[in-house]
């Protein structure tokens, strides 16, 4: 598969999830989105409505973080973000799962954790974060198969957000992890994608994360890497 500058850019997916960003910084971020021409820009809810009037024209997508960082809201709580987001013009949803839940093997409460949002989100696109960082194989596969059940269009691998509790189950985290990508792809149908994301900081772990099967990167360097591309690669490189 040949895969061309464009759609490398449109792959890329910018966040600015930080608790303290000001309206300055999301009008920063939402210019540097729009100089890069990622695909999707993913923003805190109480961020959305700006990020929709500051990226109307631009066709980058505009994705709500719901239950974000920890995934440990109530069900009903996402739901209800889900709803504001899509109300103030999300147009697509990145949650976090009840990671908790999935561990405890409450697979039920996980489903129906996810569903809610997929129902909130009334055909937007889902993509629930399941957190790989802190999961053994085995959650990590019902993980993917509890989501494809509960209608994600996309299973992304974790938040990017490290944390003093991180270190208490995986002492050195490594984000997107090539192997896990693998697992995750040959688990999901084909019609469910994945975004990788974490400790993507090279273009050479770019590729080889798509190579592996993952479908969008959530990473922060898309404008050093879209340059490095055009310049080893022109219009395009062979997958």
């Amino acid at each position: 598969m040949k895969l061309t500058l464009d759609d490398f850019r449109r792959r890329i997916e910018y966040s600015i999830c930080q608790p303290f960003a000001s309206a300055d910084d999301v009008r920063a971020f939402c210019e540097r989105a729009r100089t890069a021409g990622v695909g999707v820009a993913c923003f805190n809810p109480v961020n959305v409505r700006q990020a929709v009037a500051l990226l109307a024209g631009s066709g980058i997508e505009i994705s709500s973080n719901v239950g974000f960082p920890f995934g440990s809201h109530l069900a009903e709580v996402k739901k209800l973000e889900t709803e504001r987001s899509v109300a103030d013009g999300a147009t697509q949803i990145d949650m976090v799962i009840n990671v908790g839940a999935l561990r405890s093997k409450q697979d039920q409460v996980v489903l129906e954790d996810i569903r809610a949002v997929v129902r909130a989100a009334a055909g937007r696109p889902v993509k629930t974060i399941i957190e790989t960082w802190v999961l053994t194989r085995e959650e990590l596969e019902r993980a993917c198969r509890i989501a494809q059940d509960a209608g994600a269009a996309l299973v992304k691998t974790t938040t990017g957000v490290r944390t003093q509790y991180l270190g208490m189950v995986n002492a050195n985290p490594k984000g997107a992890d090539l192997e896990e990508i693998r697992l995750m792809r040959r688990v999901l149908k084909p019609s469910v994608r994945i975004k990788a994301s974490g400790g993507i900081y090279t273009l050479d772990d770019a590729l080889a994360l798509l190579r592996a099967g993952a479908d969008q990167l959530g990473m922060s360097r898309g404008e050093e890497m879209v340059k490095e591309f055009r310049s080893r690669f022109g219009e395009g490189v062979e997958l």
